[in-house]
């Protein structure tokens, strides 16, 4: 066993900080500092391709990702200021960089700037997650573009994660998956570890935050995986070394809401059992219904592309778990920047140029709802308290037939109960 010395050197300097501020029940509400940036949690951060096919005059291309970009950056068609409040995070995947198969020298174009710094995206000052792929890579194990590949293990991954200049780093992993036996999630337990003692050699100097990615679907899972970590790295590893916790390998289990509850309640008791319960807590690949259940669970932030891909489905978000067909929605009833501008509600009418603006305006529309409903849970969480927030669980979640048993087991469970 390499000792933590051994791994990441004598000192580790941590240059972010996670305040909880309020409590609701098992809720919290509080804030993440990196250097000169800080996020109110619970939050949500939005997926973005940055880099998806495209060159500079068209912010790197993407379709709708493209719209969005305008929508951050205010460089599109229209000048819409009051959109760059909803970026205050944004995720990226390092995985997303050839999806649109591109030749080398536009690889290296992308990598040869961080995001950030770029004049093209320097409206956009939020927190910046830069996502391992591990998922895909898991399956693919490189990187294809048109004329080339690229073998992908920590070190590529690490590499790619600095050159986009993230602020939130994580380690190359190996998600689980609902069929894998016990022998098959302790190997890629093992192999996690084996990435995790890499990332923190390679990242002891650089100044980022750092989130372990974990495992599991109940509390047997999650101790296992974690105890294959400590086997491996030091009883003290993810206290000392790491800035954040992310649970990944739920995206199987979005749409079984049961088991999406045991699977991050189960986590946090091992957390709690580990003493890594005060770190921020992040929850890979959930969004939209879930959010208020998971939040009432102790979770702080989420990462989601779900506005974009309701959009495609021909879905327009009324509030965070509901949705009207677009065709039936009525446009004026809402008052965010998008509905309240002639020209966007015409083109979520299909009186645009170019369908990624149509689309494009709807996704920004769904996720200002989503991110406007995340600020009002999180102001309930300060201003309300426990009673407060399952009064809004019970008033959101709970008027969904489907959904009222779930709402009820985690008003029990987290939020002090009915009686």
């Amino acid at each position: 066993m390499k000792s933590h010395s051994a791994i990441v050197g004598d000192a580790v300097t941590s240059h972010s900080s996670f305040t909880v501020e309020s409590t609701a029940g098992d809720a919290r509400a509080g804030q993440l500092s990196f250097d000169d940036t800080a996020l109110e949690t619970p939050n949500l951060f939005p997926v973005i391709n940055f880099y998806a096919g495209g060159l500079e005059q068209s912010l790197f291309g993407g379709g709708i990702h493209r719209t969005m970009k305008e929508f951050m950056t205010g460089r599109g068609k229209l000048d819409l200021e009051a959109c760059a409040e909803y970026f205050d995070a944004a995720m990226v995947s390092v995985s997303s960089l050839t999806d649109y198969g591109i030749p080398r020298d536009t690889f290296e174009t992308y990598l040869e700037t961080p995001i950030k710094e770029r004049s093209e995206f320097s409206e956009f000052d939020g927190l910046l997650f830069v996502d391992s792929g591990g998922y895909k890579f898991l399956h693919d194990g490189e990187l294809d573009g048109s004329d080339f590949e690229m073998e992908i293990d920590q070190r590529a991954v690490f590499d790619i994660q600095q050159q986009l200049g993230g602020d939130v780093l994580v380690n190359l992993d190996h998600p689980i998956t609902p069929d894998d036996g016990y022998q098959t999630r302790v190997e890629k337990a093992r192999k996690t570890a084996q990435n995790v003692a890499e990332f923190l050699r390679l990242s002891g100097d650089h100044k980022s935050v750092r989130y372990l990615t974990i495992h599991g679907y109940n509390y047997s899972m999650c101790d296992t995986f974690l105890s294959e970590l400590t086997d491996i790295l030091g009883p003290h590893l993810v206290r000392s070394c790491f800035d954040g916790i992310a649970l990944g390998s739920l995206v199987p289990k979005k749409d079984n809401k049961g088991d999406l509850i045991t699977a991050v309640s189960d986590c946090k008791e091992v957390l709690a059992d580990y003493e890594f319960d005060d770190l921020p807590f992040h929850v890979l690949g959930i969004s939209s219904s879930s959010i208020p259940l998971l939040i009432a669970l102790g979770v702080d932030s989420f990462d989601s592309s779900s506005y974009i891909h309701a959009a495609i489905n021909g879905k327009y978000h009324t509030s965070l778990t509901n949705t009207v067909p677009l065709d039936e929605a009525s446009f004026e009833d809402c008052y965010c920047p998008v509905c309240s501008n002639p020209e966007l509600r015409a083109w979520m009418r299909g009186d645009a140029e170019y369908k990624k603006d149509e689309l494009g305006a709807v996704s920004m529309h769904n996720l200002i709802i989503q991110k406007d409903e995340v600020t009002r849970i999180r102001e309930c969480i300060h201003d309300d308290g426990a009673d407060g927030l399952a009064e809004y669980i019970e008033s959101t979640v709970g008027r969904n037939k489907s959904m009222r048993r779930f709402a009820h087991r985690v008003i029990n469970d987290s939020l002090g109960g009915y009686f």
